[in-house]
């Protein structure tokens, strides 16, 4: 047996002596093999492990090599990726290369060339790290795991993920909507001692509460109604990993007392059953709530409130970095920017302003739709004012026109009844959407229907639901 290498390769492969002999051949070499029998198994594989190398065969039933390549590239998980073949053709071989792959293999091959493959191509991962780093140092933007940014904010967040990431500890990481906890979160799992085995990520505002439990403890046959079979739940499935609990906030007071018990024994019991198994994993949670206030209203458990909150991060909102605005624009717009839709080159003074003005309640997620909005509507290769969404461009008193148009503030429908709210923003948005597109292109009907895709009659309608006028009409 070999020395124990550092690396972690995972094997894809639907035909189990192939398999089998793949994964000898690697961890005789020293190297952490995991298994996949298919490509959707090899993703979700992928969700929850760090792999340095992905080595795959080209036909298997459900999803090809190839369109598992393309996955893997799109989810932008940074591995290696070798394909393997049985039906060498030039075309293949261009087209494994396209998609993505490090290096294809011919079947059947010795065990020098898969370990020759391997290795070239860990090389080539490496080296690929290593220049992206060297890039990014040159850009001035600095990058932990998939987090970006060269703020003061975001430099003492990398140093908190930094140190947080080798303790066992608890961490509640506390931020708003769109910042990035679950990025902040699969870091804390990929640069600590459990990083090979699984990050079991879960929305506790997202399941039902009539669900939830079933999902966190699992439950066997016949312990309600439709459960016809055991299931594990994601404690048992996160053994030796990590457990994230998002929006942990919403979590019902009656579960809570149940995640209490689970985190002070570290064992869990399944519905249906009397029967306690033990688990080992660490718990990292996130809200974007007070949870203090909710203690004090009786809606948060004080006792589990201690066991989460062992070690504290904050993600600072982007209104507290703007420094990092431009910058994330710019890298977002490259990294969603196809041949066939290419990013605008260039963003006006104006725009830079307006962009910099704005509070970004949406946050890093915001950020990253306006990026994928200015690729789409990119007509000139030029971002201006005009070109973007209302409730930014009218920030700048710079902007054509947005001086008739007040910048965006919901404070008044947080005072109302969810529904009404909802209703009176959507008006909201529709007013600001329909006076920004007749602002752009001067008010000229027709334009500003082929453009927005609604038709002429809908904006007659709406512009005298609304009273809106022509500046100086």
């Amino acid at each position: 047996m070999a020395e124990k290498r550092t690396e972690t390769i995972l094997v894809v492969d639907d035909e189990p002596d192939w398999l089998e002999t793949c994964s000898d051949i690697l961890g005789d070499e020293g190297y952490t093999v995991l298994t996949a029998s298919s490509a959707p198994q090899a993703l979700k594989t992928l969700e929850g492990q760090s792999v340095d190398l992905v080595v795959t065969d080209m036909t298997m039933p459900q999803m090809s090599g190839l369109e598992l390549i393309s996955r893997i590239r799109q989810a932008e998980h940074g591995c290696g990726i070798i394909l393997i073949t049985g039906f060498p053709t030039v075309e293949t071989a261009i087209s494994a290369l396209k998609a993505g792959a490090s290096d294809y293999l011919l079947k059947p091959f010795s065990p020098e060339q898969l370990l020759h493959a391997v290795n070239s191509a860990l090389d080539k991962s490496r080296l690929s790290r290593e220049n992206q780093f060297l890039r990014a140092q040159v850009a001035g933007l600095s990058q932990y795991g998939d987090l970006i940014g060269r703020s003061e904010p975001m430099r003492k967040l990398f140093e908190d993920l930094e140190r947080a990431a080798v303790m066992d500890s608890s961490v509640l990481l506390y931020g708003e909507s769109g910042t990035g906890k679950e990025l902040a979160a699969r870091i804390l799992h990929r640069k600590s001692p459990r990083a090979r085995k699984h990050f079991a990520p879960i929305n506790c505002a997202a399941i039902p509460e009539n669900l939830l439990e079933s999902e966190l403890f699992g439950h066997e046959a016949g312990a309600f109604t439709g459960a016809t079979e055991t299931r594990l739940g994601l404690f048992e499935n996160a053994d030796g990993g990590t457990v994230f609990l998002d929006e942990i906030g919403e979590m019902p007071v009656a579960l809570q007392a149940k995640l209490l018990r689970v985190i002070e024994d570290r064992k869990v019991r399944r519905l249906g059953t009397n029967k306690e198994r033990s688990i080992n994993v660490r718990f990292v949670s996130a809200t974007n709530r007070e949870l203090p206030l909710m203690i004090s209203e009786k809606s948060f458990r004080q006792d589990l409130f201690y066991r989460l909150n062992v070690i504290t991060i904050t993600i600072p909102p982007l209104r507290e970095r703007k420094e990092d605005i431009l910058l994330l624009l710019q890298h977002f717009l490259s990294s969603h920017s196809t041949r066939a839709r290419p990013a605008p080159k260039e963003i006006s003074p104006e725009a830079k302003d307006c962009l910099l003005r704005y509070s970004w309640p949406g946050n890093v997620r915001e950020l990253v739709n306006l990026a994928q909005f200015l690729i789409f509507a990119d007509r000139d290769g030029v971002v201006d004012v005009g070109d973007l969404p209302g409730q930014i461009s009218c920030v700048s008193g710079k902007s054509a026109g947005a001086t008739d148009e007040p910048a965006a503030d919901w404070s008044p429908f947080y005072e109302l009844p969810l529904n009404e709210a909802k209703k009176k923003v959507f008006d909201h948005f529709e007013e600001s959407y329909v006076r920004h597109t007749l602002l752009k292109y001067d008010w000229n009907i027709s334009a500003a229907a082929e453009a927005s895709g609604i038709d002429r009659r809908t904006i007659h309608r709406i512009v005298s639901r609304l009273g809106l006028k022509r500046p100086g009409s």
